[in-house]
């Protein structure tokens, strides 16, 4: 095979996440343990300094990461757009999970796969979802690893004002509701938090375990999976 190093750098910026030198290995019959680690650090020196993207090599694993010397600017312009995507994926696993109850992590993420049968994670948005006070643990289901089950809660209930689950409306119309509900206040002289930014909040400090968001400084929480 030519450009066995163009292969290996395309695998690894098409993963998205670790992949496994073995895998590279054994996907590629020509490429030996030796000639890979000789490409990785090839690609560790363009990679590296000033670039914007560098080539992690940890644990018997590769991935691209973006440098960190430019994270101030990246966070600038991601994270607005981020907790929009969060935002939209809050509300879908509320609406499901109340509609679908009681449900484990694994059936949230399988009813919002793809067509191609890929799944998306619903673990952040379960964190700030029990975080917010929205959803709670009903129980374990009696299958392989007993895992939780979700259900909503009663502050729930109050915030559609509804007597019980079973007068839920139209699934279209929660989720316009749960929109106005939990769209951002707008800004006053004294900006008030929404419960929806402080439940996106629990969920981003689950994403990058680095950043503490303020309102959870000195705070220990437990997090279900």
């Amino acid at each position: 095979m030519e450009n066995i190093k163009n292969v290996v750098e395309a695998l690894v910026f098409a993963s998205g996440t670790p992949l496994a030198k073995k895998d590279i290995i054994e996907k590629i019959p020509e490429l030996t343990n030796r000639k890979l680690e000789s490409i990785v650090a090839e690609l560790q020196k363009r990679y590296s300094g000033e670039s914007g993207v560098l080539l992690l090599d940890f644990n018997g694993k590769l991935q691209f990461s973006s440098n960190p010397r430019y994270g101030e600017i990246l966070a600038e312009i991601l994270t607005p757009l981020r907790e929009r995507q969060l935002s939209k994926t809050l509300l879908e696993v509320l609406a499901t999970i109340a509609y679908q109850q009681p449900v484990t992590r694994t059936e949230l993420e399988e009813m919002r796969g793809s067509p191609d049968g890929t799944t998306t994670s619903c673990e952040y948005a379960i964190t700030g979802l029990l975080k917010a006070g929205l959803i709670q643990v009903v129980g374990r289901k009696d299958t392989v690893g007993r895992p939780f089950l979700y259900g909503t809660t009663d502050e729930f209930l109050k915030k559609f004002q509804l007597s019980d689950i079973a007068d839920l409306p139209d699934y279209t119309d929660v989720m316009e509701k749960l929109k106005e509900i939990y769209a951002p206040e707008q800004e006053t002289l004294f900006h008030t938090r929404s419960i929806l930014e402080e439940a996106q909040e629990a969920a981003a400090d689950k994403e990058e375990e680095e950043e503490i968001p303020e309102f959870l400084a000195g705070e220990e929480f437990e997090v279900y999976e």
